[in-house]
């Protein structure tokens, strides 16, 4: 095995290094582009036809944007391909909530799962993979499909369930890829939660205070209630 992975190997040339950094890669760090460079030389997948692309993706954790790469399907078909032990697929197939399985879909609603099924030479039996709607649908912030996911659900779940087939059925050639239409959910935006409207608090009330007691002076004359002066006898 190690040996076809490196007769499949792509070499790159420092120019097209380059270009790769300012074109599919842009943005991509010094590391993230060395990352990048050496996954897509190992499998054998050309980053110029799309068989495999950068992605900047927002990492809530540490609340930075990191780079990773993802898969197009027909990366995954070419390194099936190239394995010799592809045997083709069966499918795919759509339900909707009452799992009746189809091999077309014609429904004005999104199915609600998709199956693929990867044939392979040396295995006795072939091996499905299911994808629901409602995991891998990519959510705009107001809790709707995005445009890809309303028009074409079908379609794009058909390709999820053919990835997870494919990686299945090739674990030791497709280990750590992804398709596009898999990752998609990733970049949703999470729709703005509203908090609970709170009651207003209660008015604060004080209690009463008592006047003031004014204190007693020296020399207060009781009599004329004047103070300052001194008490006379008025006998």
């Amino acid at each position: 095995m190690a040996n076809e992975l490196a007769s499949q190997q792509i070499r790159m040339t420092p120019d097209q290094i380059n270009l790769l950094k300012n074109t599919v890669a842009r943005g991509a760090s010094h590391d993230e582009l060395q990352l990048f460079v050496s996954v897509a030389q190992r499998r054998g997948l050309d980053p110029f036809t799309r068989q495999i692309h950068f992605v900047k993706r927002w990492n809530a954790s540490s609340r930075t944007e990191e780079g990773t790469f993802q898969t197009g399907i027909d990366g995954f078909r070419l390194i099936a391909q190239r394995s010799q032990k592809y045997a083709g697929q069966l499918g795919p197939y759509w339900c909707g909530e009452d799992g009746v399985w189809k091999d077309v879909w014609l429904g004005t609603e999104p199915p609600a799962a998709a199956k693929s099924i990867v044939l392979r030479h040396d295995f006795k039996e072939p091996l499905s993979a299911v994808a629901n709607f409602s995991t891998y649908v990519q959510l705009k912030r107001d809790g709707t499909p995005n445009a890809f996911w309303a028009r074409m659900g079908a379609l794009m779940l058909a390709k999820c369930a053919e990835s997870l087939a494919l990686r299945k059925a090739f674990p030791e050639e497709l280990s750590g890829l992804y398709s596009d239409e898999e990752m998609m959910q990733a970049d949703a935006t999470p729709a703005p939660t509203t908090p609970p409207p709170t009651a207003p608090a209660p008015p604060t009330v004080l209690p009463p205070q008592a006047a003031p007691v004014r204190p007693r002076q020296s020399g207060w004359d009781e009599a004329s209630s004047t103070p300052g002066l001194p008490w006379k006898d008025n006998r």
